[in-house]
């Protein structure tokens, strides 16, 4: 489904960074000043992996190494969702939650021209539901279950892909 949304329409474009040779203490700098929990890491300009707190946690703190002599490109994850300016929000929702991450990358000729977090696709999520709804009463009956969104069930309260039936927007459980 296509709503008109775009990431370059909710992307920040000012994105912070880290560089894969930065101690984890500048990495972690960063974060707090910010108040971000995780970071494109990049060279060159294109994204060659993410440092996420979780990363953090699991590959120095619990393995009590010294974050001033880790270096971001030693525990850094490879990137899981980039995405380009033209994608749309519903597949950028679907992606984000498929790979389970909180944050995607936007590129243009593989280097980094944004972010979008979860944040940004729920800030932007009524918008896409209010498309969603005026297709559905332009479409009327013919409105088919491959018209998805990301959302509450209208059903049962879930949050989860939904898809348009019987007036109203149901995950899979709701539907069978």
């Amino acid at each position: 489904m296509v709503t008109g949304i775009k990431a370059s329409d909710i992307m920040t474009r000012e994105v912070v960074i880290a560089h894969p040779e930065m101690t984890l203490v500048e990495a972690a700098q960063l974060m707090n000043k910010f108040r971000i929990g995780g970071l494109p890491v990049v060279e060159g300009g294109k994204p060659i992996g993410a440092l996420t707190e979780r990363a953090i946690m699991k590959k120095v703190v619990e393995s009590d190494r010294k974050p001033s002599d880790v270096l971001v490109k030693e525990i850094m994850d490879p990137p899981k969702v980039v995405v380009y300016e033209n994608t749309d929000i519903a597949e950028i929702a679907k992606k984000m939650c498929d790979a389970d991450v909180s944050r995607v990358w936007v590129c243009r000729d593989e280097k980094l021209v944004g972010i979008i977090t979860n944040r940004d696709v729920l800030k932007n999520s009524h918008e896409l539901i209010d498309i969603l709804i005026e297709q559905a009463r332009i479409k009327g009956p013919k409105l088919h279950r491959e018209y998805t969104a990301y959302g509450k069930c209208e059903g049962c309260g879930t949050h989860a892909h939904l898809k348009f039936e019987d007036s109203q927007f149901l995950c899979d459980n709701c539907l069978d």
